[in-house]
């Protein structure tokens, strides 16, 4: 848009951006081409600048120091003279009188804009780290809402001459795609998500890729990410991969259901007979009865005959933290063992199923007779 000005005989120039969605945006003169390189950049002194609430307009010129930039932050509506233009008013030649145009490129940032961008990351191989030989083929897909918010470090990030903006969402997309896939591939071994539930941990994932987009797309790209919705984690069920693994899980669920069971209908059994023994021991007069009292006492307390011992309970084991990774399960022996050659003490980070965080191993109960019962060191003879 132009205006007609009696003051000086020319056409004045209306810098100003009505495009209704965008995030960089360059201001030509009207009536110029982009084969126009000689007016295409011209701005008369004296023509009008607008610039809405929540944009900025970069005015990109040379100078005796290089390339230079100026800010005119929103809103603005004003005539660009020298009390509003100090650095631009040096490009302005006194021969001129003020009336000449000078060469700078006018780019508009909307930091109010949201921009979103859909991703979806195709089927890679999740792995549990207890089984490394059956990959799980995994789908993620979502999107992420981001804008820039600090326009100076964006433009340090990108040359607002080459900005294209098509090709800026292609880079932010491989960036969220690579960060997405990384976070979900190790998340069965640095966070305890089984594989075959990662659909049912989409909110824990959701937060775990927010912060970690928060803090490398502002650092990378100059952009500030407000949102991340993952909308779907997808298992490829019907893979080799799942199928075993699911077999594998459910087996191994199985075996402690029924030696729990197990364990379960040995002390009820107990439990009876104990019963029955005291009934019958005090109500029994004749020795024969007494008899198979003793009897009966002898062999669920240390007879020499027909000894029942209950099955072991099926222990998950300690997971133990060497250098900020988890290592384990192991079981109590196991970690008596490594207790005698130092490489496990009261210190040790330690966790097992049931437990809400990790903590020194000296201060869970359950392992309270270990560290206490620690060989002490063989003195050395004395000479």
């Amino acid at each position: 848009m132009a205006f007609f000005s009696k003051s000086n005989g020319g056409i004045m120039d209306v810098i100003r951006c009505d495009e209704p969605e965008y995030l960089i945006w360059k201001w030509r003169p009207q009536g110029t081409s982009l084969q126009n390189s000689q007016r295409k950049n011209a701005i008369r002194w004296g023509s009008s600048l607008r610039v809405k609430d929540g944009s900025v307009a970069v005015f990109v010129y040379s100078s005796d120091d290089g390339p230079s930039e100026d800010f005119i932050e929103g809103p603005y509506d004003g005539i660009i003279e020298t009390k509003n233009f100090p650095i631009l008013a040096s490009l302005v030649e006194l021969l001129y009188q003020n009336g000449s145009p000078f060469q700078a490129e006018v780019y508009f940032i909307n930091l109010a804009n949201l921009i979103q961008i859909k991703f979806g990351v195709p089927y890679f191989d999740v792995f549990d780290p207890r089984f490394l030989d059956f990959g799980v083929p995994t789908a993620v897909r979502g999107s992420i809402h981001f804008h820039i918010a600090d326009y100076r470090e964006f433009i340090k990030l990108h040359r607002l001459d080459e900005f294209n903006m098509s090709d800026f969402q292609n880079q932010v997309k491989d960036a969220i795609i690579r960060y997405v896939k990384s976070i979900v591939a190790n998340a069965p071994d640095k966070y305890g998500v089984p594989v075959v539930q990662l659909e049912r941990h989409v909110s824990e994932i959701n937060a775990l890729v927010e912060a970690e987009l928060k803090e490398n797309l502002y650092k990378d790209y100059g952009v500030s990410v407000s949102r991340v919705d993952i909308s779907d984690i997808e298992i490829d069920k019907n893979s080799r991969g799942y199928k075993k693994l699911e077999s594998l899980t459910q087996n191994k669920a199985s075996m402690f259901v029924q030696s729990a069971a197990s364990l379960l209908d040995t002390v009820s059994t107990h439990r009876s007979d104990a019963k029955r023994i005291k009934s019958t021991a005090k109500g029994e007069e004749e020795s024969t009865g007494f008899k198979k009292v003793s009897s009966t006492i002898g062999t669920l307390f240390g007879g020499r005959k027909e000894k029942i011992e209950p099955p072991p309970i099926p222990a998950s084991g300690f997971y133990i933290s060497v250098n900020g990774k988890k290592k384990g399960p192991f079981d109590i022996s196991r970690l008596r063992k490594m207790m005698q050659n130092d490489s496990f003490s009261s210190d040790t980070l330690v966790w097992k199923e049931g437990m809400e965080n990790w903590a020194p191993a000296g201060d869970v109960e359950e392992l309270h007779s270990l560290i206490q019962t620690k060989t002490p060191p063989i003195p050395a003879p004395e000479d």
